[in-house]
């Protein structure tokens, strides 16, 4: 591989990264469709009924982007 051109290593590069984000788009598609049921949330005052997939989703995502404020925190303190 150290002799392929450096255009030819980010084509495999680009190629890999466009695979796992279809397998992971399909995941992503296989999980919504298996999980259309509704189910009940109680949040502080909140009671309301969600399709179970968007609960998890919304968790995913908020739990994401509070790793990253807190990083961005702790990186700044440095």
């Amino acid at each position: 591989m150290p002799d392929e051109p450096i255009k030819q290593r980010r084509s495999r590069t680009g190629l890999g990264k466009f695979v796992s984000a279809a397998l992971v788009a399909a995941a992503l598609v296989a999980f919504v469709v298996q999980n259309t049921d509704s189910t009940p949330v109680r949040w502080f005052f909140i009671d309301r009924s969600a399709p179970l997939w968007l609960i998890i989703v919304v968790s995913a995502v908020a739990g994401a982007v509070l790793s990253e404020i807190l990083g961005w925190i702790v990186r700044r303190r440095r």
